[in-house]
């Protein structure tokens, strides 16, 4: 794993609650499906993440997104679109995608997750090893910063307050974030 790859129970550490919440058993999900749509292979972070949860949200502000088993192709069509409406943003060049162009162009965006007040997180694919993509946030303010390490250690660095937010709230998702679990 890359320097800054934590495991699910670092989050569940630092998510009161959260792992009181997981479904009982791995969830059914068909990541090689997924990986098989999209063309790469998901960083392992978030396939231990979405095998453990599905979509979750913290402190009602900041949602992970997570496939519903069974219904992985919906999901990624779900990517594609959030993909065209960057790419028309990075096609217009008026700067709203922050310079990003959208996957699959080399050093681009994947989606991985949202803020419910217009923040995007992404992925940026850099290499064939989802392992050292770092996590690039597209704030609703045109705030563009990246952070390396992926999703877990973003999330966990939001939370502990490691982490520079850069135009995000410095509230929420707060220290000790209420957690609300997406049923299948």
């Amino acid at each position: 794993m890359a320097n800054n790859m934590l495991r699910i129970e670092s989050l569940e550490a630092a998510v009161p609650g959260l792992k009181e919440l997981r479904p009982e058993g791995p969830r059914q999900v068909d990541i090689e499906s997924i990986d098989r749509l999209l063309g790469i292979r998901l960083p392992s972070d978030y396939r231990e993440f979405i095998l453990a949860y599905p979509a979750i949200e913290l402190d009602e502000f900041l949602r992970v997104y997570a496939p519903v088993p069974g219904l992985e192709e919906g999901f990624v069509e779900e990517i594609h679109e959030e993909l065209e409406i960057l790419g028309d943003l990075y096609e217009s060049g008026d700067d709203l995608s922050g310079g990003y162009a959208p996957y699959p162009a080399e050093g681009g965006l994947l989606p991985w997750g949202a803020s419910l007040s217009g923040d995007t997180f992404f992925w940026k694919v850099a290499t064939g090893d989802g392992d050292r993509w770092p996590v690039v946030v597209g704030g609703r303010n045109g705030d563009w910063w990246e952070f390396d390490g992926g999703v877990i250690a973003f999330l966990v660095g939001l939370i502990d307050g490691t982490i520079e937010r850069h135009g995000l709230p410095r509230d929420v998702p707060s220290a000790t974030p209420r957690v609300h679990v997406f049923a299948d």
